[in-house]
C-alpha cells in the first residue's frame, strides 16, 4: 500500500523551476510545476481556459482601448499606424480616423484618459490629441484646445521659462506686429504658431528671422500690471522705489508708467511717464520722480492701477508654452479630483499639471487660489520622468525611477496650498499604463521582469509595493500590454491578464481576503506563429488584437470556461445536416478545428474556396483552432518513520482526478474514456462531474502528474489524489 498525498487546490498557481525544494511552504502544496492555457477558480480548481471568437481583421499592428459611454453604449478602440479604427463590442467597424500622428513604434507607450463622452491621448513626441463621441457610432478628434478668454488675448495654457535665466526679451513695441528680441542665440523656426508671454501679455509670433528674432502680434495691449501701492517714497527726496516681484529688468531700462496716484506731495504727472530705473534686487528697483518737489514722507502709496509699458524693454520674466513642438507635450493625463492633470513632458519630465476645479481645458495660475491650476514639479533628488498618473485612492505618480502619491486632508482637495508629493518605493514604472486591481494599483516594473502592488497600509500611513511575480517570474517576459477583469455574468474571479512580448499573457488572479494568489500561462496556437498582441477590458469582456499568418486579428474572450474552447472561432448553423460546409475566407489554407455540441469532430483544411468537408452531416458548428491545455503537479513530496522522499526514487502509482463538467482530459497518455457500452450513442456525450482513477508505472526521482487535454472540449480539475510508493 502506498502513501497517500492529497492537492485540494491551485490557488498558488505556477511556481518559478527555483521553488522545486521549496516544500515546506503553503505555496509548494498549492501550486503546479505548469499551468497553461487554464484558469484558475476561486474555489481551488482549475479549467480550460476561454477561447476566442473572430470579430474583424485589423488594420495592422493595432494597440487597444476601451471606451465606455455607457453601460449600453462601449466602444473599442483600435490604434494603429497613423489610423484610428473604431468598433463595437461586436466587432462592428463604425468609423476610421486617417491622418493620425501617431506611429507604430509609439503605439504601446501612448497614455489616455477618458470621461463621458471625451478622450484624451497624450504621448511626449505628438500633440496632445482629444476624441469627442458626437453619435452613437461617430466621433472626432482634434488637438487638445485649451480655452481662450473672450477676447482671445490669453490662452490659458500652462508657459515655463526654458531659457536659461540671464536671456532676455524685448519687444519693439506695445500693439500689434512687433519684432521680438532675444539677448542670445534661442530661436528656431519651429516657434513659428506658438504663443510667447511678456510678463502676462501673449505674443503670437508669426515669422522666424533668425536665432535672436521673430515676428509677432501682441495679444492686446503689451503693459504690465502692479500690485497694489507698489511704489515707496522717501522723505526729502525724489528717489521712488518699487515693489516689482520677478521684474527681470536691469539697470539702465526705461520704463513708461502709469496709472499712479500722487503720493506724499508728489504728483501723479511727476510720479507717471518715461523712468530710467536702477535694479536693487530681484524684486525691486528705483527711478528718480520728476519736478522739484520731493516726498513730504517716507509711504507706501501708487494706487490700485498703475501701470507699465514701454518699447524694447529687456526682461528676463517671458515665458513659453510648456507643451509645443519646441518643448515636447505630456506623457501622462488623468482625471481626479474635478481636475485634468498632466506630467511629463520632454522638457519638464518632472513637472505635474492640474487645470482649475470643473474647468478641464483650463490651465491657468490665476492668484493660486484653491480651484485655481496647480502647476509643481516633482522635489526628488534625480529626475524622475513621469511615464503615469492614476486616480485611485489617492492620485498616484508613477515614474521611471520611483511612485508617488499626493496625500490629502479627509474633507479638503488638492488645492495649489496644500499640495505635496510624496516618495513611497524605488522601483520604476515600465511603459505599461498601471490598472486598478483588488484595492491595489498593480505596475509592471521599469525592469520588465517584475509586476508589483502599490498597496497603502493605513497602519503605516504609506504605500508599499510587493511583487506579485515573486514565486513565478518566469511567466513574465518584457510585458507590453495589460488588463483587468472584474468578473462576468457566468464568473465571480477577477483577472489580471498580462500580454508578453512573445505573445503569451500570464493570467493573474487575485482575491485577496481568501489568501488566492496565483498565475498560469496562456499560450495560442493554430496559423503561422501566432502571437497575442493587445489587449483591453470593456464591460464584461476582454477584447485582444492577435497575430495569426500576418494578419491581426481583433477577437473577444469567451464569457467563461465552458462557452468556447477554440480560438478565433466562428459558428455557423444549417436547416438540414451537412458535410461540407463554407467558412470564412480569414482560415484559407489553413488546418482548422471542429465541434458540434460536446462533440469533437476533427481537424480539417479549409480549401481555395474556403471550404471543409467534415466526416459526418451536422446542423451546426463552430470552428477555429485548438490550444493545448496542461497542468503538471509540482515533484509529489511525502514521508514515512525514515524521513522524506525528497530526492528518492519513487512511483506514483494511482491518481484519482476530480474533475466538474470534463469532455476530454488525458493523463500522462491515458485518455479519459467519457462513453460506456450502455450508453445511448445517439445522444450526444455528457460531461462528466465525477472522480476519475488512472493508473501509472514508473519510478521517478522527481515524481510529478501530467494532465493534457488537445481536444477542444471543457475541462476542469478540482483537485487530485495521489498513491505513491518507494
Amino acid at each position: 500500500m502506498g502513501i497517500k498525498s492529497i492537492q485540494t487546490n491551485f490557488t498558488s498557481g505556477e511556481l518559478n523551476p527555483k521553488m522545486n525544494m521549496r516544500v515546506e511552504t503553503g505555496a509548494y502544496q498549492n501550486g503546479a510545476k505548469k499551468l497553461r492555457n487554464v484558469m484558475i477558480f476561486n474555489q481551488g480548481g482549475v479549467g480550460r481556459r476561454s477561447g476566442t471568437s473572430y470579430l474583424a481583421t485589423l488594420a495592422g499592428q493595432s494597440r487597444l482601448v476601451s471606451f465606455d459611454f455607457s453601460y449600453d453604449e462601449r466602444y473599442v478602440f483600435a490604434f494603429s499606424n497613423t489610423e484610428l479604427r473604431i468598433y463595437s463590442l461586436t466587432g462592428t467597424l463604425h468609423q476610421t480616423i486617417t491622418g493620425c500622428p501617431w506611429t507604430t513604434s509609439i503605439l504601446f507607450d501612448l497614455t489616455y484618459t477618458q470621461i463621458a463622452d471625451v478622450m484624451i491621448i497624450c504621448h511626449p513626441t505628438m500633440a496632445t490629441h482629444l476624441f469627442t463621441r458626437t453619435g452613437a457610432s461617430t466621433f472626432t478628434r482634434g488637438a487638445f484646445p485649451f480655452l481662450s478668454s473672450i477676447n482671445s488675448d490669453k490662452t490659458y495654457q500652462p508657459y515655463y521659462k526654458f531659457a536659461d535665466d540671464a536671456v532676455t526679451l524685448s519687444l519693439s513695441g506695445t500693439t500689434g506686429s512687433v519684432t521680438v528680441t532675444a539677448s542670445s542665440a534661442y530661436f528656431t523656426s519651429s516657434y513659428v504658431g506658438l504663443r510667447l508671454r511678456w510678463f502676462d501679455v501673449e505674443v503670437l509670433i508669426t515669422a522666424f528671422t533668425n536665432s535672436t528674432t521673430l515676428t509677432g502680434t501682441i495679444q492686446g495691449t503689451a503693459r504690465g500690471e502692479y500690485d497694489i501701492d507698489p511704489i515707496k517714497t522717501t522723505e526729502s527726496s525724489l528717489t521712488i522705489e518699487v515693489t516689482h516681484v520677478l521684474h527681470g529688468f536691469t539697470t539702465g531700462a526705461t520704463l513708461t508708467l502709469s496709472g499712479l496716484n500722487a503720493t506724499a506731495g508728489i504728483t501723479s504727472a511727476n510720479l507717471n511717464g518715461a523712468r530710467v530705473i536702477t535694479v536693487i534686487d530681484d524684486n525691486r528697483y528705483t527711478y528718480t520722480a520728476g519736478g522739484a518737489t520731493v516726498a513730504t514722507s517716507s509711504v507706501d502709496g501708487g494706487g490700485s492701477n498703475a501701470r507699465f509699458s514701454g518699447n524694447n524693454i529687456a526682461t528676463r520674466n517671458w515665458k513659453e508654452p510648456s507643451f509645443s513642438v519646441v518643448t515636447g507635450y505630456p506623457a501622462a493625463v488623468t482625471f481626479h479630483e474635478a481636475r485634468l492633470w498632466f506630467a511629463g513632458s520632454t522638457s519638464q519630465p518632472n513637472a505635474i499639471w492640474g487645470s482649475k476645479i470643473n474647468e478641464f481645458l483650463n490651465f491657468d495660475i490665476g492668484e493660486g487660489l484653491d480651484n485655481e491650476s496647480i502647476q509643481v514639479t516633482i522635489g526628488a533628488d534625480d529626475i524622475s520622468s513621469v511615464r503615469h498618473l492614476v486616480s485611485n485612492r489617492n492620485l498616484q505618480i508613477f515614474t521611471a525611477n520611483s511612485e508617488f502619491y499626493v496625500p490629502k486632508l479627509t474633507d479638503t482637495t488638492i488645492t495649489p496650498s496644500n499640495i505635496s508629493i510624496q516618495r513611497q518605493t524605488p522601483y520604476g514604472c515600465s511603459r505599461v499604463a498601471p490598472l486598478p486591481f483588488d484595492g491595489s494599483t498593480i505596475y509592471i516594473q521599469a525592469t520588465l521582469k517584475a509586476i508589483r502592488e502599490f498597496n497603502y497600509s493605513s497602519v503605516d500611513e504609506a504605500y508599499s509595493s510587493p511583487t506579485l511575480t515573486l514565486l513565478a517570474d518566469h511567466l513574465i517576459n518584457s510585458p507590453k500590454s495589460m488588463a483587468v477583469s472584474y468578473g462576468t455574468d457566468l464568473r465571480g474571479e477577477q483577472y489580471l491578464l498580462v500580454v508578453n512580448d512573445d505573445g503569451t499573457i500570464a493570467q493573474f488572479i487575485s482575491a485577496r481576503a481568501e489568501k488566492v494568489a496565483g498565475w498560469a500561462l496562456w499560450e495560442t496556437e493554430g496559423d503561422t506563429s501566432p502571437k497575442f498582441d493587445s489587449i483591453c477590458h470593456s464591460g464584461e469582456a476582454i477584447y485582444v488584437s492577435v497575430l495569426r499568418g500576418g494578419l491581426y486579428f481583433l477577437e473577444k474572450f469567451a464569457s467563461d470556461d465552458l462557452t468556447l474552447p477554440l480560438d478565433c472561432a466562428l459558428s455557423y448553423t444549417s436547416g438540414s445536416a451537412q458535410t461540407t460546409w463554407t467558412v470564412s475566407s480569414i482560415y484559407q489554407g489553413k488546418t482548422i478545428d471542429v465541434i458540434s455540441g460536446n462533440y469533437y469532430l476533427g481537424a480539417f483544411l479549409v480549401n481555395g474556396s474556403n471550404q471543409i468537408t467534415l466526416n459526418n452531416a451536422v446542423t451546426e458548428i463552430t470552428v477555429g483552432y485548438t490550444y493545448t491545455v496542461t497542468i503538471e503537479t509540482l515533484p509529489v513530496e511525502i514521508a514515512d518513520k525514515t524521513g522524506s522522499y525528497v530526492g528518492r526514487p519513487k512511483r506514483i502509482s494511482r491518481v484519482i482526478l476530480d474533475l466538474n463538467s470534463t469532455l476530454s482530459v488525458s493523463l500522462s497518455g491515458n485518455s479519459l474514456i467519457i462513453r460506456q457500452v450502455t450508453d445511448d450513442f445517439s445522444l450526444e456525450p455528457t460531461p462528466v462531474t465525477e472522480k476519475k482513477e488512472f493508473f501509472l508505472l514508473g519510478y521517478n526521482r522527481d515524481a510529478t502528474v501530467s494532465i493534457t487535454q488537445t481536444e477542444p472540449l471543457p475541462l476542469r480539475l478540482l483537485g487530485l489524489s495521489l498513491e505513491v510508493g518507494a
